[in-house]
């Protein structure tokens, strides 16, 4: 996911001045370099870090990186980092062909240096190195003005979500609108308990009517098996990116965000995530009864929220997909849900499953102009394309 702090729009003019200036560095790092990186004690002594240890990490083992591939750009000024763009290698699946892409990631520009163009600097560079062949998954307000101001990006057809409230949370809700609140924390909890005892009870009538044991079986998985592996080639030939076993077993092996019970030093110097109580990956095998593998999920799961990233069934099995999604977030004690495939979507209204309250959310996918003309409306994003898989 996209997000820029900083910006000001740069003219070409302005561009070709300021490098002229000399007054900073914009230092291309390759996948290679991020390998050496992480074996460089000098790199990570800066007073800001332009990529963590776990994310660089991922990126040297992306089954879809070359080597020469860039994949960070860092501003430096008076040998500090003043700005930084993150890229992910990739490859987009249209007319019999895989079209190499890069996903920005993680912008940052120093906000003292707001009115000096860097940011647009770090996005014309990024254009350059993959021959304007990129793409941005999600995005902030300011990293959306951006790519509209550049006038180099065509906007996607949002993928159509739903967020799914099993648990009210009173306690965290009400405390982070209304901090001065907190002399009542205890009442809260107290509510938030006998809160959790009707969704419990509900949830045990609903498992009781639907059946759901009887009728679904499931295997867990954290890396992807053969079986799995061969279900998912099956269905995911009209997807874009067409993740399959080594692209999803990457993903689970090497996440950004680590579990941790506080932040670190490194963490508290690179402004986007890098740290959660609670994050995990879980590949989730759904069996019918006289039908076999009918559906697999790979789940994320941060905090109090579970996230479908991904999902690989056959339309007339989207009722027990769904049924299977909602069973995995119950039992997980989760919140939320986080739905991102339509067909998930429309079939959990018929399910009368015990949550509080439901929203429509969408997540937004820009790619440049390069692709314009190529036959993307039949292919099929997932909630995890991009660099959403990560967060």
């Amino acid at each position: 996911m996209l997000t820029y702090l900083s910006y000001s729009r740069l003219s070409k003019k302005q561009f070709n001045g300021f490098k002229k200036q000399g007054a900073m560095e914009i230092k291309t790092f390759t996948v290679a370099d991020l390998g050496l990186a992480l074996l460089s004690e000098d790199f990570w002594l800066t007073k800001t870090l332009p990529i963590t240890k776990q994310r660089a990490l991922s990126i040297c083992h992306n089954p879809r990186a070359e080597k020469d591939d860039p994949a960070l750009l860092v501003a430096y000024q008076d040998n500090q980092v003043v700005g930084y763009l993150g890229i992910l290698p990739d490859k987009l699946f249209f007319n019999n062909a895989d079209h190499k892409v890069g996903w920005l990631t993680g912008w940052w520009v120093d906000p003292c240096l707001a009115t000096k163009g860097v940011g647009a600097i770090l996005l014309y560079k990024a254009l350059n190195a993959y021959r304007d062949r990129v793409g941005v998954s999600g995005g902030s307000k300011e990293a959306r003005n951006v790519l509209h101001a550049s006038q180099k990006f065509v906007t996607l057809a949002p993928v159509k979500g739903l967020d799914i409230r099993f648990r009210f949370n009173a306690t965290s809700a009400i405390l982070r609108k209304f901090p001065w609140m907190k002399l009542f924390r205890v009442g809260f909890k107290i509510a938030d308990v006998m809160l959790d005892e009707i969704v419990n009870l509900r949830r045990l009538f609903w498992e009781r009517r639907t059946h759901i044991r009887q009728r679904l079986t499931f295997e867990y998985i954290s890396s992807i098996d053969a079986e799995t592996g061969r279900f998912i080639e099956r269905h995911h030939q009209h997807d874009l990116t067409r993740k399959g076993k080594a692209d999803l077993d990457w993903i689970m092996t090497y996440p950004w965000i680590v579990s941790a019970p506080q932040k670190e030093s490194a963490s508290r110097r690179y402004y986007f995530s890098s740290i959660s109580a609670r994050f995990f990956y879980l590949g989730v095998k759904v069996f019918e009864q006289n039908n076999g593998m009918v559906g697999f999920l790979m789940l994320s799961v941060r905090n109090d929220r579970m996230r479908v990233v991904y999902s690989h069934f056959e339309n007339r099995h989207a009722p027990s997909i769904a049924a299977a999604a909602v069973y995995q977030a119950l039992a997980m004690d989760v919140s939320t849900l986080s739905l991102y495939d339509e067909r998930l979507v429309k079939s959990v209204a018929g399910l009368r499953c015990p949550f509080w309250s439901t929203q429509s959310v969408s997540r937004g996918f820009f790619l440049s102009k390069a692709f314009a003309g190529s036959p993307l409306a039949d292919c099929r994003l997932h909630g995890g394309d991009g660099d959403f898989a990560f967060y």
